[in-house]
């Protein structure tokens, strides 16, 4: 992807234009969409993924940076990581292998890191715990749905006649 474009020409999106005073998130909107993606900082990342707006460019964003650093955040280290893990299942679909990466990485990296207080190593923890264990059930319910659709595939081609593979 061509992070050299900015948001609002990648999705042919126009600015708010409000009648009157613009609310909080509608000016957000402004200042995002004339953003290019390499602009986007982890603060810009976190609310894309809170208000699901342009969640591909915010993935592949998030994956980026916590590649770099898992324990990335605005607030509070490992926001990006947690706020990462509430997005759709699927729509990580084709970030799996680097999330299984960032994971193992930020629970290796967990037991050096200095944190204030225990309390947030294992908070932190369950985080990466939580998020690999949903990736794990998915991974397992897409593989179930690929034998069953092999299954029922066979299933099929097994009760054609050597007429109809031919004509197929």
């Amino acid at each position: 992807m061509n992070t050299d474009r900015k948001i609002k020409d990648i999705y042919e999106c126009e600015y708010i234009d409000a009648d009157g005073e613009m609310y909080p998130l509608q000016e957000w909107h402004n200042r995002l969409i004339d953003k290019r993606i390499c602009e986007l900082e982890i603060s810009d990342i976190l609310r894309m993924i809170r208000q699901n707006e342009f969640i591909d460019i915010a993935i592949l964003k998030a994956v980026g940076y916590l590649k770099e650093n898992p324990f990335a955040g605005d607030m509070y280290e490992g926001e990006l990581l947690e706020k990462l893990s509430d997005v759709n299942i699927n729509a990580l679909i084709g970030y799996i292998d680097d999330i299984k990466d960032i994971l193992s990485n930020a629970l290796v990296k967990n037991r050096e890191y200095e944190w204030l207080i225990d309390e947030e190593r294992a908070e932190f923890e369950r985080v990466i715990m939580q998020f690999s264990d949903s990736i794990s059930k998915q991974m397992k319910k897409f593989e179930v749905k690929i034998v069953y659709d092999f299954r029922k595939h066979r299933k099929k081609a097994k009760h054609k006649t050597s007429r109809d593979v031919i004509s197929v």
